[in-house]
């Protein structure tokens, strides 16, 4: 068999092919310590690119929406969807969703340790978040739990966090609930940074196809 050179393969090809020479690196070493227990599609995630979609395929309905990207996890459909950002502050205003198809979509109370490492953690400025600086609210779709900072000016930034049993658009086959995290920092209220996530964003509309 002839030996090929890998930096004649293409860049995306190579870092699939570096990752699992790295498994198997680590194949005589406890790899439970080098994986979160909580993140169990987290070799999956190294491996996996996201891929643009319509916005209409997004799980929520988000009018706003400039780009949304999708990947499959297996245990989990992700997509990561980017909201306008009329401020100078470093960071993207996003909302990362992920339809839970494994057993952890079975459970209802909210737990910030969960949700920061389904989505790789609190993006700015939110790096210091503690549960108990939380708030919530609630409406006819469930709970929201969100924290706030006022960077100055009439900015303000949440970071707001649902799990809902139903989107605006059917979830994927064998779906049983949807996770979300959002970043949004605007000019003006929380009820303004906190709209993208709001009762209308369960409303509800076309099939997903996924």
């Amino acid at each position: 068999m002839r030996a090929v050179n890998i930096a004649q393969i293409s860049p995306r090809l190579r870092r699939v092919v570096l990752s699992v020479l790295g498994v198997v690196a680590l194949a005589g070493c406890e790899i439970s310590s080098s994986f979160n227990p909580d993140s169990p599609t987290e070799l999956q995630e190294a491996l996996t690119e996201y891929r643009p979609v319509a916005v209409t395929r997004t799980f929520i309905d988000v009018p706003q929406a400039l780009i949304v990207l999708e990947r499959n996890l297996g245990d989990a459909i992700e997509q990561r969807v980017t909201l306008p950002n009329a401020t100078t502050l470093a960071g993207e205003n996003v909302i990362m969703l992920r339809a839970q198809t494994s057993g952890r979509g079975a459970r209802s109370r909210f737990q910030l340790d969960e949700m920061l490492s389904q989505f790789g953690g609190a993006p700015s400025p939110f790096s210091t978040l503690t549960e108990g600086a939380m708030t919530a609210r609630s409406d006819s779709f469930g709970d929201i739990t969100y924290s706030v900072l006022r960077p100055g000016g009439d900015l303000i930034c949440v970071l707001a966090f649902r799990r809902a049993q139903t989107g605006a658009r059917a979830l994927p086959r064998g779906a049983r609930a949807l996770d979300i995290m959002m970043r949004n920092c605007v000019p003006g209220s929380v009820d303004d940074a906190l709209r993208p996530l709001g009762e209308r964003a369960f409303r509800l509309g076309l099939p997903h196809a996924g």
